[in-house]
């Protein structure tokens, strides 16, 4: 297994200002195989005069490639896809991006199947792969409500991101987990999660996760569905939490790394 470091935690985002270049060199520092770049950070940076090619040097100085870019949105608007589109072409091949992760917005329907068809096509042709990540806060919020959008596209244009979060805390099943096949999982994100305290999932998403095996998910469970399919990717390790956004850089890529380590390699053992 591999594991990349989500930056999407301390992503401007939030409101915070970027910090690509100190959380390359922390997650290089904790031990990570990889790192996946959010957008949004890529972006400001590139407009306060940090250009993609910088980070791009910063990635080879720390030996971490990066292997995810988040994310590019797709929907039934055209002109809104393309912008989006035109922004991960921009950036992923200059970061040495492998993978892009996408969101819909909005229902499956010709529309967007259509866009999807053209962005998998685009970056396909940039030498980058297409995964489409569900939520349970969209209308594409499952194992199953993903597949059908892949079901649309052409054999191979189209994998999943199975997210620990959103599968748990969406209507995905066990057996749409199992049924899922080994060559649609383009790649795992992870995290564990506490207690809900607030209704919307949007809330508990983004702002109060937990280190893996520090939480209430059945995560060795998780993990072992997608062994016993013979998974052995890239784990991306998101961890969307206030409290661990304000704590220091490396503390956050350690704890992450290490707790994420220890679940998939107490999986393995199981």
């Amino acid at each position: 297994m591999k594991y990349s470091f989500n930056t999407f935690n301390h992503s401007t985002y939030y409101g915070i200002e970027p910090s690509l270049p100190a959380q390359i060199a922390a997650a290089a520092a904790a031990g990570y195989d990889h790192i996946g770049l959010d957008v949004f950070s890529v972006r400001a940076h590139d407009r306060a005069g940090t250009p993609p090619e910088a980070l791009a040097d910063a990635l080879r100085a720390a030996d971490l490639p990066c292997y995810e870019i988040v994310s590019l949105s797709i929907s039934a608007d055209r002109d809104a896809t393309e912008r989006s589109l035109a922004g991960i072409l921009r950036y992923a091949p200059v970061v040495g991006a492998r993978e892009v992760l996408t969101v819909v917005t909005g229902p499956v329907d010709d529309a967007v199947a259509a866009n999807a068809r053209h962005c998998a096509a685009a970056l396909a042709d940039a030498g980058l792969g297409l995964n489409l990540e569900f939520l349970p806060t969209r209308d594409v919020d499952s194992i199953d409500e993903a597949r059908r959008l892949v079901d649309l596209l052409p054999d191979g244009a189209l994998k999943l991101v199975v997210e620990a979060w959103h599968f748990f805390r969406g209507p995905s099943t066990w057996e749409s987990l199992r049924d899922l096949p080994l060559d649609l999982v383009g790649f795992v994100q992870f995290s564990d999660a506490p207690e809900p305290i607030h209704d919307d999932h949007h809330t508990e998403s983004m702002h109060r996760r937990a280190l893996p095996g520090e939480g209430v998910l059945d995560l060795p469970a998780f993990c072992g569905a997608l062994l016993d399919k013979g998974y052995d990717g890239v784990v991306s390790v998101e961890l969307l939490d206030d409290t661990w956004r304000a704590a220091p850089l490396p503390d956050f890529a350690e704890a992450t790394l290490r707790t994420t380590r220890k679940v998939w390699e107490a999986a393995a053992r199981a």
